[in-house]
């Protein structure tokens, strides 16, 4: 069940209250009022009795209902003020109106409070539930930069951690770059200078091969670029680029010519240039550019 409408009601008059607490009864509008006729009454009755309304004379013994006005203007401005007053010239009323008045009412015509009091609090609820909504786009926008500047900060986080992992990289390239090319190839090379027989001088030759290539883009581009070698065809077509003969190629993997010859066409059918005059060793060498 709502809550009563709590109304003040400014006028020394009594008689003249309980016809404005009359028509708004007939009109059917739930409230409880007080009534008070001076300034000490009225400023302490805003405090204590909170109401939700004020209607107000506005020739008052020793106080005006321009001054009332003032002071709810100043202490709760949300609160509608209606001037409910035997004589109000137009002039001085539009003057009310645009002081911050909410509406008036001659007391000869109170057929027209119980709508303009209704009219009064539809414009309250309006206001509330609009400045409601500014809040909550107020808030929603404060929320929104506020996630918007974690992003940025996670984005930025994200960025040094990817330069840093970056340079990592790089360094580990470096690190492993120098140490085949400081440790691994010249014991190769003292290797080769041994006496070995042709099979085992081709091996060692081999392994030099395979070593530089690892440190060369050319396994890294064929194995990156989607072409779906296995790590036999891997071999194949490093020991083509290289200008192995198939003689070779067996010696070195240990398996069949038909093995290879096998193997050579899924690489030309995986690099796009089957059935076609293109020469694989060529293929395979642009990749490595």
């Amino acid at each position: 069940m709502n809550e009563p409408l709590r109304i003040l009601i400014l006028e020394d008059t009594p008689a003249d209250a309980e016809l404005m607490e009359d028509e708004l009864k007939q009109a059917g509008i739930n409230f409880v009022s007080t009534r008070v006729a001076t300034k000490a009454d009225f400023a302490r009755q805003l405090d204590e009795f909170l109401p939700d309304l004020v209607l107000a004379d506005y020739s008052l013994p020793g106080f005006s209902g321009k001054s009332a006005l003032n002071i709810v203007l100043g202490q709760c401005p949300d609160i509608p003020f209606i001037f409910v007053s035997g004589a109000l010239g137009e002039e001085l009323a539009v003057e009310l109106l645009k002081k911050g008045a909410t509406d008036y009412v001659l007391k000869n015509n109170l057929v027209r409070l119980a709508p303009s009091v209704s009219r009064a609090l539809n414009d309250v609820a309006q206001r509330n539930v609009r400045r409601k909504a500014e809040d909550d786009l107020k808030r929603s926008e404060s929320e929104l930069q506020q996630k918007s500047k974690i992003l940025e900060e996670a984005n930025i986080a994200l960025k040094v951690l990817l330069k840093h992992r970056e340079e990592d990289r790089l360094a580990v390239e470096e690190n492993i770059l120098n140490n085949v090319k400081s440790l691994i190839l010249p014991s190769i090379e003292k290797l080769k200078n041994l006496k070995l027989n042709d099979t085992q001088l081709a091996h060692v030759n081999i392994i030099e091969s395979h070593l530089k290539e690892v440190i060369s883009p050319f396994l890294n581009n064929l194995a990156t670029r989607h072409f779906d070698l296995t790590p036999r065809e891997l071999e194949i077509a490093a020991l083509v680029r290289e200008g192995r003969t198939t003689k070779e190629m067996t010696e070195y993997l240990n398996i069949s010519a038909t093995a290879v010859d096998f193997h050579r066409k899924n690489i030309r059918l995986k690099l796009g240039i089957k059935n076609t005059k293109t020469n694989l060793r060529s293929m395979l060498l642009s990749i490595s550019q």
